[in-house]
């Protein structure tokens, strides 16, 4: 399973990379929506873990944005606080679930299972440029 992090703390990251690949994922890292983007339209990503708390734009804002070139990709939002407001408000908008950072590995695989499991899971390819 190819999973692709978008993730601005490198220390997070690399403790979701190690755990991942430890599991036997393969993960790919970006650091903001633009770059994550630009792969989406090019590579084949199985899940998307999305820091909701982005530089200049939220995980809410960034749904749109990359339904739009992967809509069957799942995306699990990474969060450190949240309004229960802006928890639905990202449900509505398309994300599949919220996990709270630090992030529970156990939680992380349970969500991964479940993304697994979902009609709405195929292999998200965007358009060929």
């Amino acid at each position: 399973m190819r999973i692709i992090i978008i993730e601005d703390d490198y220390y997070i990251f690399q403790d979701l990379t190690r755990f991942l690949e430890g599991e036997g994922f393969t993960t790919h890292f970006h650091t903001n929506i633009a770059d994550a983007v630009r792969s989406l339209l090019v590579e084949e990503f199985d899940l998307m873990l999305l820091d909701y708390h982005l530089p200049g734009l939220n995980g809410t804002d960034a749904l749109p944005i990359i339904q739009e070139v992967s809509p069957r990709l799942p995306v699990i939002l990474l969060v450190h606080d949240t309004t229960q407001e802006d928890r639905e408000k990202a449900l509505r908008a398309g994300a599949f679930c919220m996990l709270k950072k630090p992030i529970n590995h156990r939680a992380l695989l349970r969500a991964i299972r479940s993304t697994r499991r979902s009609p709405r899971r195929k292999k998200a390819k965007g358009p060929r440029p």
